[in-house]
């Protein structure tokens, strides 16, 4: 069956559309997580997260930026001199290998952050994120080691292809392997939880489960309909299917949009039920090494957290048990599997 032809300058004009369309909606989440994020400082913030979701948003203004840069180039400032189609297909053209080398530091970053979430919510032991972080640094060689071919004397065609393949697999499953460990880590610590104190959580942990596997799913779909239009795509991007700018062009927004959306989500209470703020009949208790209080709504980690209900009468004596029992739990689960669901 013949490949539908496409071409890499109708391709490149939608899909610089769309970022700039994603890049709106990402700059109003964007100042209103930096507004929530501001609001909280007093109770402090999580500085690492901070930094990347200013990154991320830095680096794909900058691509926005630049692929601005291209069109005003191939449509306008060249016209006259090579066609657009032309023009589009010549991606050793430096403006294009910026564009390039920003979108892979968007890829690593946005993969970081995803191995970071991984990285809490094990009690923040590092073993357990050498693996994912490892597979981000050798995502970033081989995507910049595949854009840089072109600053050989003699580019290796064929080498590009099988290095930037490489950055693609890497990718997308580092984001698979990641979330589904960080989601599988959530449910295992909450129904524990539930099994240790015989009590139920008020749903957090669920909501937080299908946001984190949703924003993963998101990205890796994106993801895997990039890499397979990156195959079927031809290699000089004149004739064929150029449908992968497309997709190309919006990565940046989308990987920079669901962590700073999950952040916004989880600093806004959104991960609850929906009966949380209406439902008075439920406390919200956080063992410490010493005692157990109820704190209501709070900003703490929910590691070794307990519900029941507030007008629960229990005598001193199962009242003095389940403070043993409530304080055991916290001294495993905090050493070993702190969620931190805020840091996420």
């Amino acid at each position: 069956m013949a490949v539908p032809n496409f071409p890499i300058d109708e391709a490149y004009l939608i899909g610089s559309w769309l970022e700039s369309f994603f890049w709106g909606l990402y700059t109003l989440l964007f100042a209103m997580s930096m507004h929530t994020i501001y609001k909280k400082r007093k109770e402090g913030i999580n500085k690492f997260t901070t930094f990347c979701l200013v990154l991320l948003y830095m680096l794909a203004t900058g691509h926005m930026s630049l692929g601005l840069t291209r069109l005003i180039q191939g449509f306008i400032i060249y016209r006259d001199t090579i066609d657009p189609i032309t023009y589009f297909s010549s991606v050793w053209i430096r403006v294009n290998m910026a564009k390039d080398y920003l979108y892979i530091a968007t890829m690593f970053t946005g993969d970081v952050v995803v191995v970071w979430r991984l990285y809490v919510v094990w009690g923040k032991n590092m073993w357990y994120a050498i693996l994912p972080f490892l597979m981000c640094v050798s995502e970033f060689v081989v995507g910049y080691g595949a854009v840089s071919q072109w600053l050989l004397p003699h580019p290796d065609g064929p080498e590009m292809v099988r290095w930037g393949t490489a950055m693609y697999v890497i990718s997308m499953a580092t984001n698979v392997l990641v979330t589904g460990v960080i989601a599988a880590r959530i449910w295992y610590v909450s129904m524990r939880t539930k099994r240790v104190m015989g009590v139920d959580s008020d749903g957090r942990y669920n909501r937080v489960i299908i946001l984190l596997i949703e924003s993963g799913a998101l990205i890796s779909a994106t993801k895997l309909t990039e890499f397979v239009l990156y195959n079927i795509a031809p290699g000089d991007g004149v004739g064929g299917l150029n449908a992968m700018y497309i997709i190309y062009e919006i990565v940046p927004q989308m990987t920079g949009i669901v962590p700073t959306m999950i952040i916004y989500a989880v600093n806004h209470g959104y991960t609850r039920r929906d009966d949380y703020y209406t439902d008075h009949g439920a406390t919200l208790a956080f063992a410490t090494g010493t005692r157990t209080e109820p704190t209501g709504h709070t900003n703490a980690s929910l590691s070794a957290v307990a519900f029941a209900p507030s007008d629960l009468d229990v005598s001193s004596k199962n009242a003095a048990a389940e403070k043993g029992r409530t304080e055991k739990l916290s001294l495993k689960l905090s050493s070993s599997s702190s969620l931190g669901v805020e840091q996420v």
